[in-house]
């Protein structure tokens, strides 16, 4: 029996992977067959959510009682998904003509999948709804701004069981046909080979220097944790080598899973993935994916390079080892290998910038790439079988789940907002603070994406927080693209900031370390990424926009101010600061990214950067005796 149910469960998450491939691949439209996207991504999210009742069902320790209730939410959920299929077109011209069968969809739906993200993610978006659903019931019996029209709970219901801009709407259509195709693509990565040839690769250029396992740990867990597109996830699944191995070079266990959490969290804003967050960013801004990964390009690198300046200096002023290099490959090992990575990941951007395909599209090609290496053995990483890609798909459609309740139900909780005019309510009040001063409303909405982004994670964060803190923003005058990666950038960050890190929580559990200990080490470590949003709100060339001259001044006075700030947080250069010493630096480095508001911060910001590399030059020579921090 429960072999039979593993096999039913099996092929449930393989529709849940091919689905998406099929609908990249144009073959519907190729065969005259006319499908809206709301229908395959509701038969998608009735799917997916059948495969997680059925992984309860599977489990021996469930009572009679639970299997029952299993069995019964296994059916609603295909039902959900085939009804969605086969009546949406009817239901979403005229709703009001079915009545009771909307409603009765509009119920399925919610149960089916608050039920499935209740068991997948917990209860956190699930609290945000209701919160939401009773001010929908009641917004008339609030007072000031917020007083509304209180929407029936039928109309609520079937709202989200027939609507486009609810359940079914752009966050579930993303999730669908883009974010899955892309976890396809990482799991593909690694039954072939390519993760640990990225492993080795990271390894060797780290090299034997000082805290070369922290250094290994951020560019393999940056990287995986990108595709991954969960933070937490990346955690356990790299940080069980990561962290292990910082410890046995010296690093102390809150240190190294504050570097693992970091690096991971960093993975969700390094392109070309994201974490999922670029295609929702594209669908929201109405901009060419390729603009979006674009403008992360810098800001990125700053990030990373922030966290592996900080591993350097610490390793050195701490004295710590450079861990076990035994089993560091040399280049001449590595790089007959590497067209298991560059090749794949050569075909993604060739379709994405000289071909301009959609992004679902391109990383199909790359993955079909990257089969067809595993296939042949051409990368001599070792031949894989069709057991090992079907695997591949398998693994893909149960990973999905989650993203696809999460995008479903952040697709209610923004039709909720924008059809009960709360989100039009939080905007005007937020609007009214910002006329007194911008700097005061962007550090709001700085701490209220961290609240928001609690317990969420990528696409729900950023899905909640486009819709409610980024408008007041846009309608203030700054750029939607900035404003978008501003709370972008801060709900992420709930991942390690205090009191719920749950990135940091996660590496903790590995390191043996305080949770929240580790949390305030993850701030250390990551404090690049609190300053930068408010860095390029007023100076958007961060994010490429504006002229060359712009974009380079920008980026190399932060470049420069990275190593002051460091040098001022941590005490140590190539030789450990004096008091003044720290202050100069902390106050140079401050001082080089101020914004250009004025002529006279215009001049201030240009000379602190003059006067911050002659610092770091000077500094460099006169302790050319120490071994390179770095």
């Amino acid at each position: 029996m429960a072999s039979a149910l593993g096999l039913a469960r099996g092929a449930l998450c393989l529709m849940v992977s091919v689905v998406p491939v099929i609908w990249a691949l144009d073959v519907p439209q190729n065969a005259g067959i006319l499908l809206y996207p709301e229908q395959v991504a509701g038969l998608l999210m009735g799917i997916a959510a059948a495969s997680v009742f059925l992984g309860s069902l599977i489990e021996p320790s469930r009572g009679t009682a639970w299997r029952v209730l299993d069995g019964l939410l296994i059916i609603a959920a295909l039902w959900v998904g085939a009804h969605v299929f086969a009546r949406f077109p009817v239901l979403s011209e005229g709703a009001f003509f079915h009545p009771e069968e909307s409603l009765a969809l509009g119920i399925g739906i919610s149960i089916v999948a608050l039920e499935a993200l209740r068991r997948v993610s917990g209860l956190s978006l699930i609290v945000i709804l209701g919160i939401l659903a009773l001010y929908a019931l009641f917004s008339d019996h609030v007072p000031g701004r917020l007083e509304g029209r209180p929407i029936p709970a039928a109309d609520i219901l079937r709202f989200i069981g027939t609507d486009s801009t609810a359940t079914l709407g752009a966050p579930l259509q993303v999730a669908s046909f883009v974010v899955i195709l892309f976890i396809l693509f990482g799991r593909l990565l690694v039954v072939t080979g390519g993760a640990e040839v990225l492993t080795d690769a990271a390894r060797t250029l780290a090299g034997e220097r000082r805290g070369a396992t922290a250094k290994m740990a951020i560019i393999a867990s940056g990287f995986m944790g990108s595709i991954s597109g969960s933070a937490v996830s990346n955690v356990m699944s790299t940080g069980v080598i990561t962290i292990p191995a910082m410890r046995r070079a010296g690093f102390r266990p809150e240190k190294a899973g504050a570097i693992e959490a970091v690096a991971s969290t960093g993975g969700q804003i390094m392109p070309p993935v994201m974490g999922a967050a670029a295609f929702l960013m594209a669908e929201f801004l109405r901009l060419p994916y390729q603009a979006i990964i674009a403008a992360a390009v810098i800001p990125a690198a700053l990030y990373f390079y922030a966290i592996y300046l900080q591993i350097g200096l610490l390793a050195e002023r701490d004295e710590l080892g450079t861990g076990d290099q035994s089993t560091a490959k040399p280049w001449r090992l590595i790089l007959p290998h590497a067209v298991i990575v560059l090749g794949p990941m050569a075909v993604l951007l060739a379709g994405l910038f000289m071909f301009h395909a959609p992004a679902g599209k391109a990383v199909v090609w790359a993955s079909g790439a990257l089969i067809v290496i595993g296939l042949l053995n051409i990368a001599r990483v070792g031949r894989i079988g069709p057991r090992a890609v079907l695997s591949a798909f398998i693994d893909t459609g149960a990973a999905s789940a989650q993203i696809l309740m999460v995008c479903a139900v952040a697709g209610m909780i923004i039709g909720l907002l924008s059809s009960s005019g709360l989100s039009f309510g939080l905007s005007f009040m937020l609007l009214e603070l910002g006329k007194g001063s911008l700097f005061l409303l962007l550090l709001l909405t700085a701490i209220v994406s961290i609240i928001l982004g609690m317990g969420l994670p990528t696409t729900g964060v950023y899905l909640l927080l486009a819709t409610l803190a980024a408008p007041p923003l846009t309608q203030l005058g700054i750029g939607a693209l900035e404003a978008h990666f501003f709370v972008l950038y801060f709900g992420l960050l709930s991942m390690i900031s205090p009191p719920v890190a749950l990135a940091a929580f996660a590496a903790a559990s590995i390191a043996g370390a305080s949770a929240m200990r580790t949390a305030v080490e993850s701030v250390r470590f990551g404090w690049i990424a609190f300053i930068m949003p408010f860095v390029f709100v007023y100076q958007p060339g961060l994010l490429m926009q504006g002229s060359w001259l712009d974009i380079a001044v920008i980026s190399l006075s932060t470049l420069i101010s990275i190593p002051l700030i460091t040098a001022a947080l941590l005490g140590f250069g190539r030789r450990h600061l004096t008091p003044l010493e720290r202050g100069v630096a902390g106050l140079l480095g401050v001082v080089a990214i101020l914004p250009h508001t004025t002529t006279a911060l215009t001049v201030a910001t240009g000379a602190a950067s003059l006067l911050g590399l002659a610092a770091v030059a000077l500094h460099l020579a006169a302790n050319r005796d120490r071994a390179v921090a770095g």
